[in-house]
């Protein structure tokens, strides 16, 4: 389990998906926002080096990530497809907690706790596969006796999204909608995920909240009838910023720059 220190009435993450070779210009963006109202966490939901993962704490594409360790504010990943490919060795991104500045991964999938928010990180690449349905155990577990104000899953993979994965492959799509009984049940107000290439928020029990757009964004397919942003199916790089108080949501999408194009907030 991780704790994250609340330092304020607010905590504020920013969040940036299949951040791949994109690092270093959605960094500055990320840098740029945290200058002007600080940030307490970044999340990266997965695909974390592009096109394969690391093979080890030492190997040289770590060095992709370097441009998010020198925000010097925590970072927060769970692992995507793209971090199991090839010779990749997925455990290597959790040995690399305490060893990469501000890596914060522990597990395959773990906790995170402070008094605004809890939060379950999974890996949702062997449910998306078929291989396991932990995923459901692993968010039924992590909300037992919370008394957090916020309920928030992290995982790679979509479950509703207007892009492809948000429809393909069809046998992965019904796998991963199989998950929501669980977060409904758990009373989870919103699941971040990636694997799509764009950025989105989509209403519902949870809210779903798209943002892989850190790197190649790829515009959504076909906008689902319940997405509130964005009112069209654009193309655009960029990151997401939520901020949670005792008594709301904000969600702010930003460009690649930091340039903020809307924001929606959600009382609790």
């Amino acid at each position: 389990m991780e704790v994250l220190p609340l330092r304020g009435a607010t905590l504020r993450f920013a969040v940036a998906g299949d951040v791949g070779d994109g690092t270093t210009d959605v960094a500055a963006g990320i840098a740029r926002v945290h200058a002007a109202k600080a940030l307490d966490a970044v999340v990266i939901p997965g695909d974390n080096f592009y096109p394969c993962g690391v093979t080890s704490v030492t190997d040289p594409r770590w060095l992709i990530i370097t441009p998010l360790t020198k925000l010097g504010i925590p970072l927060y990943p769970v692992l995507g497809n793209h971090d199991y490919c090839g010779s990749s060795n997925p455990d290597a991104q959790v040995r690399a907690t305490g060893v990469v500045p501000f890596w914060r991964m522990p597990g395959r999938s773990f906790v995170i706790r402070n008094e605004l928010a809890d939060f379950v990180m999974l890996d949702t690449n062997p449910y998306a596969k078929g291989s396991s349905r932990d995923a459901e155990k692993d968010v039924e577990k992590a909300f037992v006796g919370s008394v957090a104000t916020w309920r928030i899953a992290v995982g790679h993979h979509t479950i509703v999204s207007s892009g492809y994965h948000g429809y393909f492959p069809r046998a992965e799509h019904r796998r991963m909608l199989r998950l929501l009984p669980s977060l409904r049940a758990s009373k989870v107000d919103l699941y971040v995920c990636g694997h799509d290439h764009h950025l989105e928020l989509v209403a519902g029990r949870p809210r779903m909240l798209i943002s892989g757009a850190a790197s190649d964004p790829i515009p959504p397919i076909a906008l689902h009838p319940s997405t509130i942003y964005p009112s069209d199916a654009r193309r655009e790089g960029g990151f997401a910023v939520v901020e949670l108080s005792a008594a709301q949501m904000t969600v702010t999408f930003y460009s690649t720059e930091g340039k903020a194009r809307k924001t929606l907030a959600y009382a609790r």
